[in-house]
């Protein structure tokens, strides 16, 4: 390769034309989240999201005590991940739906949480101050918008 075509090749990586593409992993569900996470509902039949079945995990161990006693709103930091499956086992997952608490001020309106859709391999679809997640979400202000009791 002559050094011309090098120096081309390589600015032409540093530009970035060759970035990723594909969507972002969600930096709130780690890979792993199976072993961290705390199941806080088991499967149940839902309405309100693609899939028919869903179970709800919570992070970290004192979000999911929260959640199981009713001791509203949950902590900053906070995080709550419903797995959707399409069988009444849960044992066919298709994506995740998360809510993540965070500091005072960021969605006053709908008791700062941040919303993410993931794909089943968690990674972003949607993201932020979704209006979808929090305008039925808001029929739960006094369960700090958890609409899946345990």
């Amino acid at each position: 390769m002559s050094a011309r075509v090098w120096v081309w090749a390589v600015s032409f990586i540093l530009c970035g034309c060759f970035q990723d593409s594909t969507p972002k992993h969600s930096d709130y569900l780690p890979l792993d989240y199976q072993s961290k996470f705390r199941l806080v509902r088991t499967c149940r039949q839902i309405s309100g999201h693609e899939s028919n079945y869903q179970q709800v995990l919570a992070w970290p161990v004192s979000a999911a005590d929260e959640y199981f006693t009713g001791q509203y709103p949950l902590d900053e930091g906070s995080v709550i991940v419903a797995e959707q499956h399409g069988d009444p086992s849960c044992g066919s997952l298709n994506g995740y739906y998360l809510m993540a608490k965070e500091k005072v001020g960021y969605d006053p309106t709908n008791a700062n949480w941040h919303w993410q859709k993931l794909d089943i391999n968690q990674r972003i679809e949607e993201d932020g101050k979704l209006a979808t997640c929090s305008s039925c979400h808001a029929k739960c202000t006094a369960s700090d918008d958890l609409c899946a009791p345990p």
